[in-house]
């Protein structure tokens, strides 16, 4: 059996067996020189060494290989997962492209007021009417060119898409601000822009009406009551629109809210239909708060009626 030398920066070592020259990790580069010869070769060189350089390079290949397969697979999971994570919406459905918005296609209501039957009318009486039409500053500059700069997210003659896009910028940013005690206060829309969105039920409706009526279509302003107490929520009037299409739109737009209850509006004597507006409902279209008896205040026609 054959014993070497290795040359280092030490002079050389040895004599060493052809296992010890692997286990020493030679490379293909290095000297070496057979125990009966003091002359020096390049190990590749070397008929009885080779064999330790193929062992090596086989198993690199072989590790390289794996490490490639292993990446590549790694990879391909992460990618799956990223694409399962953007096909599955709340509640693990299918995402689903929001439909281009319906055009709300409407005519505004007109109201028979009867001099007498107006003037004793609790709602006339009270001052409530006026203080709500005073309060829906909808062509004060500031509410107008803020509800046109949010209702220009849906571009076009009006749609479902602007009074979604309103109700977003007041609902998601709202914070519930109680009045003084034993004041009644119904801000001005204006004002509560002002605030930065901060007020109470009667505020926050005021302010939706007010928006819708900026960017041409017509809204209205309720007060509810029940076994809770009272409540005060805005409606706006959809017109002719499609119930399909009404659905659709809101239940794309709003799936992670949405839970398949239906869209929730109420239809006057005039036929005419009224989509809830109301922070209670999460999304336009949602369930109506629980009440028994209540008012409606046409902004428009400074009109007030009761409803049961």
């Amino acid at each position: 059996m054959n014993l070497y030398f290795i040359k280092d920066i030490n002079g050389e070592k040895g004599p060493l067996t052809i296992e010890e020259l692997r286990r020493l990790k030679i490379s293909k580069t290095d000297y070496v020189r057979t125990s009966k010869s003091g002359e020096w070769f390049i190990a590749e060189s070397v008929p009885d060494l080779k064999f330790i350089f193929k062992k090596r390079f086989r198993f690199l290949k072989i590790s390289g290989t794996l490490i490639c397969i292993l990446m590549f697979g790694f990879i391909i999971v992460m990618v799956v997962k990223e694409n399962q994570a953007s096909s599955y919406s709340y509640g693990s459905q299918i995402s689903t492209p929001i439909p281009p918005p319906p055009i709300i296609d409407f005519d505004p209501t007109s109201h028979k007021k009867k001099f007498l039957k107006e003037l004793f009318k609790d709602c006339n009486l009270s001052g409530k009417k006026k203080q709500l039409v005073h309060a829906c500053n909808y062509t004060n500059t500031l509410v107008r060119n803020t509800a046109a700069s949010i209702a220009g997210q849906s571009p076009g003659n009006f749609n479902l898409g602007q009074i979604c896009d309103v109700f977003d910028y007041c609902y998601n940013d709202w914070k519930y601000v109680n009045d003084p005690i034993g004041h009644e206060i119904i801000e001005f829309a204006s004002n509560t822009i002002g605030n930065k969105l901060n007020g109470d039920c009667d505020d926050f409706a005021v302010l939706v009406c007010s928006m819708i009526l900026a960017i041409g279509g017509e809204a209205r302003v309720n007060y509810a009551y029940g076994s809770t107490g009272g409540h005060a929520f805005t409606e706006v009037n959809i017109g002719t629109v499609n119930s399909d299409e009404l659905e659709s739109y809101i239940s794309s737009r709003y799936k992670d809210v949405y839970n398949n209850d239906g869209i929730w509006s109420r239809t006057d004597g005039d036929n005419v239909k009224w989509l809830n507006l109301d922070w209670f409902a999460n999304h336009p279209g949602g369930k109506y708060y629980d009440y028994s008896y209540g008012t409606t205040f046409y902004i428009l026609q400074q009109f007030c009626s009761d409803f049961n």
